[in-house]
């Protein structure tokens, strides 16, 4: 059986609920559906964006250009093993 190298990276997407006014950019931006509207205000009387599916994130941060607060975090975290690695 071959070895098949994956793209293992992945992001951590996390949003400033105090900080997000609730403009929906970053839902209308995001290819893979990774925000959905929170079900609560926050202090300001806004229902913020939150992280629904970060795991399907590919990391291409049209959200974090497209938040005019900057409520938008995006963090890449270490990769996995490699299914590949080499026996000595």
């Amino acid at each position: 059986m071959a070895c098949e190298q994956q793209n293992t990276k992945k992001y951590k997407v996390e949003v400033d609920g105090q900080g997000c006014k609730d403009c929906g950019y970053c839902i209308e931006v995001c290819p893979r559906g990774v925000f959905t509207q929170a079900d609560y205000f926050n202090d300001k009387g806004y229902r913020p964006v939150r992280v629904e599916s970060s795991h399907l994130c590919i990391g291409c941060r049209r959200c974090f250009f497209a938040c005019p607060d900057f409520a938008i975090n995006i963090d890449e975290q270490p990769a996995k093993e490699d299914c590949c690695e080499k026996s000595i």
